[in-house]
Order: C-alpha cells, then structure tokens, then sequence
C-alpha cells in the first residue's frame, strides 16, 4: 500500500477526492497548509514516509503558495509530485509553471482523471523500484564459482564446459591464490610474493607472463578475459 501525502488548504479530504484515489490502494494522510512548511525542516522525517505528494490547488490565488511550496518539496526530495486541481481553478499558464517548477502532472478533476491516477500508479512503482530494487540473485556468482572448480590433486582447473584444463605448478598457484581472493584485485607485488616467494626483482614481467600462458590456456579470447581481469597498473583479478 502506498502511502501519499496531500498538502491541502484544510484538515480533510472529500469524499471525492477519496474516491479519485481509491484505485492506488493508498493511505492518504492529510498535511494542512499551517503544518506543510514544517515539512521542510531539517529535523523532520514525515516526507522518508512517503511514496508521493499532491498539492490541492483548490483556489487560483494561491499560485504563489503552490509555486514556492513545489521548489521547497524539490529542494528537499525527488518524490513523485503532483498536482490536484480542476479546470475550473487552472488555466494553462499555471500548469506550464507548475511543470517547469518540478511537479511531474497535474490532475484535473472532471478531466480524464482516469488518465491522470494509471500515470501517477505507473510513476509509483518505478519509483518504489528505484528506491527498493529487486536484487539481482546471488545465484550468478554460485553458479560462477561452481563452474570455476580448482582441482589441486592434479593441479587443474575445471571450467563450464567440463573440460579440464591440467595447469604447471606456477599456473595452478596463481589460481590458487586469486581464486581464494576472487573478485577482489590483487597486486603484482602481492602475487608474486605468495607463488614465487622469493626477492627477485622484476616481479611485473615474471607475473604478467605468468598469466598471459594462463590466459592461453583457460580464455576463450584472451583479448577478451572471461576469468582473469587486468586491473590496470596494479595486478588482477579473478571473476568468479
């Protein structure tokens, strides 16, 4: 259930409006026009609870009170805002300015309302799906790794297709050590110093070959690395 916030010149709702906003499934809570710049303090949360705000723009003179109130709300938030009228109180002009001060529609009652609310339903679930999105499933790196399978009785990898690929002491150690720091990068100086374990000093070249021959032997494309990435002047990275 969504919940929207109608600032509005009085303490209530119509039966009307209620009706209007029936179809969204909403629980509407009411913001006098006394209590609506309260809103904007830096010590008040009531608009973190909200999905959407409705300014009622039930009187034509207060254009100014509207206009200042809509720059406050964008000042303060990105919520979906619109604004409630009737083309009996709006004219064109009014809308333009509302528009280009930030409100996101204006809702006309007694003017294709129907139009307006599926508009303000739509904007609401993408927003609920910006601000909550779905994760993406964890499944992807399971499956990743599961297929990225070491084997170090026979100092091996076994990849997505089954096929095992038999790798040199040297090879399955760099494996080795990036697979038990998969996804994070490691550098030069790191790798060298947990497979070679020794002072030799151009430690670059020594690594850089290394997984050029690794590369060789489990990439598809070795122009295009599927396992091991090149972090760019610090070392690599194992993606699985």
């Amino acid at each position: 259930m969504y919940t929207i916030g109608c600032i509005s010149h009085s303490s209530e709702i119509s039966e009307e409006h209620k009706e209007l906003f029936q179809s969204l499934q909403c629980n509407i809570q009411i913001i006098n026009k006394e209590k609506a710049q309260l809103l904007f303090e830096s010590n008040n949360s009531t608009l973190s609870l909200m999905d959407t705000l409705i300014i009622e723009d039930s009187d034509a003179s207060n254009i100014n009170w509207t206009c200042e109130l809509i720059m406050n709300v964008r000042k303060q938030t990105a919520l979906p805002l619109w604004i409630l009228s009737s083309s009996d109180t709006i004219n064109k002009t009014n809308r333009i300015v509302y528009l280009q001060l930030g409100a996101d529609g204006i809702i006309e009652q007694g003017n294709e309302t129907d139009e307006s609310i599926l508009m303000m339903r739509n904007l609401l679930k993408r927003f609920k799906q910006l601000e909550y999105p779905i994760e993406a499933p964890q499944k992807k790196l399971v499956e990743r790794s599961a297929i990225f399978k070491l084997i170090p009785e026979n100092l091996s990898v076994c990849l997505e297709d089954g096929v095992e690929v038999n790798l040199t002491k040297l090879e399955f150690l760099t494996v080795e050590y990036l697979h038990k720091n998969a996804r994070k990068t490691m550098t030069y100086e790191e790798i060298y110093k947990n497979v070679w374990n020794d002072t030799y000093r151009n430690r670059k070249y020594r690594v850089s070959n290394l997984v050029f021959h690794l590369r060789k032997k489990l990439e598809i494309d070795i122009e295009k690395p599927q396992y091991i990435k090149t972090i760019r002047s610090k070392g690599y990275m194992l993606n699985v």
